[in-house]
C-alpha cells in the first residue's frame, strides 16, 4: 500500500517527496513561517515546547494512536517537524506516517528530528492541505495540529480529509480554543484577543467555533465529538515551563486533557474528532 502512495509523488533530491500543487493565498504565513524555518536550532524539543506542550501531545498522540489498526497508515497534515512521530520506532513500529507541509524548509527540519525514520515509517511530502495528491480512501487515520485554523478555505480542507480516509478512518484536528478566561485576562491588560481573521503581517486565523464543528458534522456525515487540552500551558501568557518535555506539571496537564467539557473555559486547545462512514454509492464503489 505504501508504495502504491509513494508512486504518485515524486522523489526529490532531497529526500522529500513532492507534487505539483498551488497553494492559493496564505503569502504572509508563507513568509513568516519560512523566516522561522530557516533558523538553525540546537535543541528541536526546547524549541517546539515554547508553542506546544509535549506532555500534552504526546499523550494525545498514544490516545490517537490506540484507535489506528495494526500496519495503519496516517497522514499528518501541516506535519512541521514531525515531532509527534519521534516516538512511533518504539511505540507503533507497524504504522506508517506521511506527513504534508507547505513549507518545504519544516520538513528539512523533520528530517533531523525523525532521523532514520525517515523513508522507512514516515515519508516527508511537500503539499498542501486543501489539495492532497492521494487516492480516496487511503488512509486510516487523518491528524492535524493547529493548521486548520490557518486556512481560510476549511471545508475544502475538511473535505479533502474525508476524501482520503477510509471508510472507518478517524479525523482528528486541533485547534485553538476560544478561552474566556484568556479573554477576560486580555481585556484587563487591555490587548486584542484575536478570534477570527487576517493578523496582518502574519497569517490567517480562526479559533476553535461551533461553525467549524457543523462544517465537519455535514462534511462526515456523523457526530462529532471534542476534547480540550492544554489546560496549565499558556505562552500566549507566557506559562511555557509546563510543555517541557520532562516537566511534571506538563504530565499532570496531559491527564486533563478529556472530551466532557470541564476545562473548555480555560484549555488552550480544542479538539474535534470523528470517524468516516460511507454515506453513498461513489464511496462504496471507491473502496471495492
Amino acid at each position: 500500500m505504501t508504495g502504491n502512495i509513494l508512486s504518485k509523488l515524486r522523489l526529490d533530491a532531497d529526500g522529500i517527496y513532492s507534487y505539483d500543487f498551488i497553494s492559493a493565498g496564505q503569502d504572509d504565513e508563507r513568509r513568516s513561517r519560512e523566516a522561522y524555518a530557516s533558523f538553525d536550532y540546537k535543541n528541536y524539543l526546547d524549541e517546539i515546547s515554547r508553542n506546544s506542550s509535549i506532555p500534552v501531545m504526546d499523550r494525545e498522540v498514544d490516545i490517537f494512536l490506540k484507535k489506528i489498526p495494526r500496519s495503519g497508515i496516517i497522514v499528518d497534515v501541516g506535519g512541521c517537524w514531525g515531532w509527534h512521530w519521534r516516538r512511533n520506532a518504539t511505540i507503533r513500529p507497524d504504522v506508517t506516517v506521511f506527513i504534508v507541509d507547505f513549507i518545504r524548509k519544516n520538513l528539512i527540519h523533520a528530517k533531523k528530528v525523525l532521523g532514520d525514520s525517515i523513508n522507512n515509517s514516515v515519508f516527508l511530502v511537500h503539499g498542501d492541505a486543501t489539495s492532497l495528491a492521494f487516492d480516496d480512501n487511503t488512509f486510516d487515520g487523518w491528524w492535524s495540529v493547529q493548521v486548520l485554523q490557518h486556512i481560510p478555505n476549511f471545508k475544502k480542507a475538511i473535505s479533502e480529509a474525508r476524501r482520503v480516509l477510509k471508510p472507518g478512518g478517524i479525523f482528528m484536528n486541533y485547534s485553538l480554543n476560544n478561552q474566556p478566561l484568556a479573554r477576560l485576562i486580555y481585556r484587563i491588560m487591555g490587548k486584542q484577543y484575536h478570534i477570527k481573521g487576517e493578523i496582518p503581517g502574519r497569517f490567517y486565523l480562526s479559533r476553535a467555533s461551533s461553525k467549524e464543528l457543523d462544517a465537519i458534522k455535514e462534511t462526515f456525515s456523523n457526530e462529532v465529538k471534542q476534547r480540550f487540552c492544554e489546560v496549565f500551558f499558556q505562552p500566549e501568557l507566557r506559562i511555557r515551563f509546563p510543555g517541557k518535555e520532562s516537566s511534571i506539571i506538563g504530565k499532570i496537564d496531559s491527564f486533563l486533557s478529556m472530551d466532557p467539557p470541564l476545562f473548555a473555559w480555560i484549555a488552550r486547545q480544542r479538539a474535534c474528532y470523528t470517524t468516516k462512514i460511507m454515506r453513498d454509492h461513489h464511496d462504496k464503489s471507491n473502496n471495492t
